[in-house]
């Protein structure tokens, strides 16, 4: 499997997941799933233990589908991934944990 397609996937997955969560939770809905927020107040709802294990989180899922298909990067390579880590941390990994901690599972029972 093709690095791209093996983190493609995964994102489009959790960007289903963390919608459903929001819907769950009765969210803002795009801007929720998006994140199109301030940074500072993003980092004053989630914090900064929850903001460092989901960074920590994100890069393991780069490294492990970096490593599904291994070719050495070039330096130029190497600049674009360290923006697309942190620009899909932004506006899509940021607050995971407090989604999951605000979803109401109870009525998925129904």
């Amino acid at each position: 499997m093709d690095y791209v397609l093996a983190l493609g996937i995964y994102l489009i997955g959790l960007c289903f997941i963390k919608g459903m969560l929001k819907e769950m939770t009765n969210g803002e809905g795009i801007k929720d799933v998006f994140n199109i927020k301030k940074t500072k107040h993003m980092y004053e709802e989630n914090g900064f233990k929850n903001s460092l294990i989901e960074y920590l989180s994100l890069f393991l899922v780069f490294l492990n589908s970096y490593l599904i298909d291994y070719e050495p990067f070039t330096p130029f390579e190497y600049i674009y991934i360290f923006f697309l880590i942190g620009i899909v941390y932004r506006f899509i990994f940021w607050g995971m944990i407090r989604s999951f901690k605000e979803a109401d599972f109870r009525k998925l029972e129904k």
